[in-house]
């Protein structure tokens, strides 16, 4: 039985190869990657649509809402929320913990999207990645801004909750889980332990 001869690859099926290659490079990171990899795909994404939202130019009140549906998209909000609540976190009821998380949520939008017009014309590249253990990985970052030092924020990234999630920031060595965590039982404290107090003091500066 004899064998055909090869048949010559036209231009089109070149074409079409590569152009099916540069489609699965535009699909989102799936199993096959690494967790370093996965977890710098999220940075990456999340990154660009953070600066597009702070150079958008929408009024404050639909900028709190976009960067409240951006943390839903890309933080793990409730192992944050858990992670910052601390041991209260442990008693408190199913209902409790829900609340707790939107209103958290809520809170953080508020509080940090405030800042965003300080960041326009920002620039984010990413330095480096790392295993960090059971912490994760960390995808070491670096913010230009015109006229300004640069900053360096590292991303805390976990697959905890089955796909890649940030659940802490890291500015110039600052963790942002460290602040808030002291913030909300300063909060908690002054609602003397109520953790419906919590939620409704959030609920108010939001």
């Amino acid at each position: 039985m004899t064998s055909e001869p090869p048949r010559p690859v036209c231009r089109r099926s070149l074409l079409s190869g590569g152009l099916a290659f540069g489609l699965l490079l535009l699909l989102p990171v799936t199993g096959r990657a690494s967790p370093a990899e996965r977890a710098q795909a999220h940075v990456a994404q999340l990154s660009r649509e953070l600066l597009a939202l702070i150079n958008s130019g929408l009024p404050e009140a639909s900028l709190y809402g976009e960067f409240e549906r951006l943390l839903a998209r890309h933080a793990d909000m409730p192992a944050v929320a858990a992670a910052t609540l601390g041991p209260p976190w442990r008693n408190a009821t199913a209902q409790q913990r829900e609340r707790f998380v939107a209103a958290y949520q809520a809170y953080l939008a508020r509080r940090y999207g405030r800042q965003f017009r300080d960041f326009q014309q920002s620039r984010l590249a990413i330095t480096r990645v790392r295993d960090a253990g059971n912490a994760g990985v960390l995808v070491e970052t670096r913010l230009s801004q015109p006229g300004r030092s640069d900053i360096a924020v590292d991303w805390q990234v976990s697959e905890r909750s089955g796909q890649p999630r940030v659940v802490n920031l890291i500015v110039e060595g600052i963790s942002m889980l460290a602040n808030e965590r002291a913030e909300i039982g300063t909060m908690l404290e002054a609602q003397r332990g109520s953790i419906d107090g919590l939620i409704q003091a959030l609920r108010a500066r939001a």
